[in-house]
């Protein structure tokens, strides 16, 4: 199985629906024997490049194309948009692309398409296509910057030209950034241990907070494996520490897989107090406990929960942090599956927050502090949610952040990170005090 290949065929099972990174997946454990590691990570690459510039990629083959590319046998699709992809967006060059192509149009049984495909890739590979060849700019964000209809209108009606900005962003995926766990380290160790691993290391923000450029998976080598850190976003850290945890207090996450807030939590807590993690779904459940094992976590307990509903027996807590489910908008660059979201269930969606952003509120004591966030841009899921609440609840205030990173904008109902002015994920975090009546 050549990297292509493999590539081909998670595009082939793609189209089929399914989580990107579940598709290739599947499709790499399938391989025998497996594919190296540079091998997996160039057909990784090919299948991912693909996602993020498919309507552009189809836009450019449909002018060359006698046949519409939606209209094409599905693996002849697959090999062109692959084959594309190679050519203009990863520095392939345009005869290995091309030969590569029209060889593996041969193996998978489509021959009498070799003409074509070496055809239309040649002559679609060096078309110039820009910006401003769309006036419209709706049409500009569906083909050029590659996002849905319902996501293109639903950005640009909230953020206007801005939108193109945040288009270019989603682009570029965020340095990764952990957070050290000082129950076992310290910033400085863990720096020089990362950087004898091979690894970039520089400081983040914050203290506790580095930024890596990682040789190979963050999860590879010994410093993850003996729990010295765990991999965060900026913006995730930055929600969870709004919550100012301190030792010995009772803390409640509501929603938290896949547990890197929580994780940041209990090393703020010193280990000590109570933490309750509540997921759902009970595979993730165990996945954040293992995390906690990991990382000497004692203090916290992962449960399943349905955040929705309110568990009055647990009481009253200090500090609840509400990460809701959201649209993800503001991952785009992480996980390019959402750029082709329907957005239908808003209103369901929006439900679920509310809910669970009031049972945060009720099991809130007096004079605690909740953090109500999400990895959305959407104005609907974030200050208007928060608007909302206050509202029908004037016994909570919003309050500042103690922490601040360039490019952040604070509002009367939150705080925003805009990928393009933060280069972080796209983040919303709201800090609500509940005061004493």
């Amino acid at each position: 199985m050549t990297p292509r290949r493999l590539a081909v065929k998670a595009l082939l099972h793609q189209e089929q629906a399914g989580y990107a990174n579940l598709v290739l997946d599947a499709e790499l454990k399938k391989c025998t024997p497996p594919l190296e590691g540079r091998d997996a990570a160039f057909a990784a690459r090919i299948f991912y490049t693909v996602l993020e510039y498919q309507p552009l990629l189809d836009f450019l083959l449909d002018r060359f194309s006698k046949k519409p590319v939606a209209r094409l046998d599905a693996p002849v699709r697959a090999i062109l948009r692959a084959g594309l992809a190679q050519a203009r967006f990863m520095e392939v060059p345009l005869p290995a692309a091309v030969n590569e192509s029209v060889k593996l149009t041969k193996a998978m049984g489509k021959t009498s398409a070799a003409g074509m495909v070496n055809a239309v890739l040649r002559r679609a590979a060096v078309y110039p296509v820009k910006e401003k060849d769309f006036a419209d700019p709706l049409e500009r964000l569906q083909i050029y910057d590659c996002l849905s209809r319902p996501v293109a209108a639903l950005l640009y009606q909230e953020y206007g030209e801005e939108t193109f900005d945040l288009a270019a962003a989603f682009r570029n995926r965020p340095v990764s950034a952990v957070r050290v766990n000082t129950l076992r380290t310290t910033d400085e160790a863990l720096i020089q241990a990362l950087q004898a691993e091979g690894h970039t290391v520089r400081p983040g923000p914050w203290p506790h907070a580095l930024l890596v450029e990682f040789q190979g998976s963050p999860a590879a080598g010994n410093s993850f494996a003996e729990g010295h850190y765990h991999v965060q976003g900026l913006a995730s850290q930055f929600a969870a520490l709004s919550l100012a945890v301190r030792p010995g207090q009772k803390v409640l996450d509501l929603c938290a897989a896949p547990g890197g807030k929580s994780l940041t939590l209990a090393e703020e807590m010193q280990n000590t107090g109570e933490l309750i993690s509540g997921e759902v779904l009970p595979g993730r459940v165990s996945l954040i406990q293992k995390a906690f094992e990991r990382c000497g976590i004692r203090c916290a307990r992962a449960v399943q929960n349905d955040a929705t509903v309110p568990r009055k027996e647990w009481g009253t807590f200090d500090r609840v942090l509400c990460d809701v489910p959201c649209s993800g908008l503001g991952v785009i660059a992480k996980k390019p599956d959402i750029r082709y979201k329907d957005l239908d269930g808003m209103e369901n969606l929006c439900a679920i927050q509310q809910k669970i952003l009031q049972n945060g509120a009720d099991s809130l004591a007096e004079n605690g502090r909740l953090v109500y966030s999400t990895c959305t841009i959407n104005v609907q899921e974030n200050q208007k949610q928060v608007e909302n609440f206050l509202c029908d609840h004037p016994e909570f205030r919003v309050v500042a952040p103690e922490l601040t990173l360039p490019g952040m904008e604070q509002g009367p109902f939150g705080t925003l990170f805009l990928p393009h002015k933060t280069g972080t994920d796209g983040f919303f975090v709201a800090i609500l005090e509940k005061l004493s009546t």
